[in-house]
């Protein structure tokens, strides 16, 4: 690990002002961010590299207004209500892995000792990427140290892509699940409907459940929230994925893939500030986030918001 490691940050430049630690200063209830500067291969456009970068920044821009009050609050101008930023949260920003420019298996290794690190130590590991490629070491970190695990994830996709001479695989194939029928072992947000069909099959074989996007946009959002809110109810420790491709191209550009009909900028934020899985979750991952592929911002902004959306409670508080 580095900060591009040996690299010194300034507090504006790490994770929501969090402090710059190391591995072995985590401590139990922290929120550990490190980031994976991959960038994505052809077919898919490059950019990815950016994107921890980019997240750490739109981040700290919104929470610009929380900053600047001397009490961290904020009220709303919508319900009323007032809102503190916790600053005595003890959050950590370990940089970004060194060496990382593409995701090979000496990447994916690297997240995965690091992802089961943080989690031993009781902290709550929080992956800004980088290729979708990067969620693979975050699930099996996880699993070496955690006998069960749920996975939400927010992504156009079924799958996560082929690099380097890794071949594609279906997200279910990333958890170690006996296909039962009392689990749920696998939600996703915002599919987009034009997928391999063996890659519905697959999700469908271990008794997950897919929300399309098109779902979304016919059905309203509240389809979205009744299927994460019987996902967590069967799944004690979630790991969340925030995949910007799940974004419609149109609205947010700042992909390596393109996706017509995907969700707009505002939905992910709104449908994860209201799931509420804040206390179980034990991961986080942020993929797929290519700001120079966005002229206007709205990707990083987008998956910024999202992030500090699912963190909840463990963020904020109303007074």
């Amino acid at each position: 690990m580095s900060k591009n490691f040996g690299e010194s940050t300034t507090a504006s430049a790490t994770y929501a002002g969090f402090s710059e630690k190391n591995l072995e200063e985590v401590t139990q209830g922290s929120i550990v961010v490190f980031g994976a500067p991959a960038d994505s291969t052809l077919p898919r456009r490059s950019g990815s590299s950016n994107g921890p970068k980019a997240i750490r920044q739109a981040t700290m821009n919104a929470l610009t207004s929380y900053f600047n009050s001397p009490s961290k609050t904020v009220v709303s101008l919508d319900t009323g209500k007032t809102r503190r930023f916790k600053s005595e949260v003890i959050g950590i920003d370990l940089g970004d892995l060194a060496d990382c420019t593409e995701v090979t298996t000496e990447t994916l290794k690297q997240i995965d000792q690091l992802t089961a690190g943080v989690h031993d130590q009781g902290g709550l590991p929080v992956l800004l990427g980088g290729d979708g490629r990067i969620l693979e070491g975050m699930t099996t970190g996880l699993q070496s140290s955690s006998s069960e695990l749920g996975l939400l994830v927010i992504s156009n996709r079924l799958d996560i892509p082929k690099a380097n001479g890794l071949t594609s695989k279906t997200l279910s194939s990333l958890l170690s699940i006996s296909p039962k029928s009392d689990n749920y072992p696998i939600l996703t947000i915002g599919t987009n409907g034009i997928q391999p069909h063996e890659n519905w099959k697959e999700i469908k074989k271990v008794h997950g459940n897919i929300i399309s996007a098109e779902d979304i946009h016919e059905q309203g959002e509240e389809i979205a929230l009744n299927a994460i809110q019987q996902f967590s109810l069967k799944n004690n420790q979630i790991l969340c994925v925030i995949d910007a491709g799940v974004l419609d191209t149109g609205f947010a550009a700042g992909t390596p893939g393109l996706n017509v009909g995907g969700l707009t900028p505002l939905q992910p934020a709104e449908i994860l500030s209201k799931a509420n899985i804040a206390s179980k979750l034990v991961g986080i991952c942020v993929s797929n986030v290519a700001p120079l592929l966005d002229a206007r911002g709205h990707t990083q902004y987008a998956v910024a918001e999202a992030l500090l959306a699912v963190m909840g409670e463990r963020l904020f508080e109303e007074i």
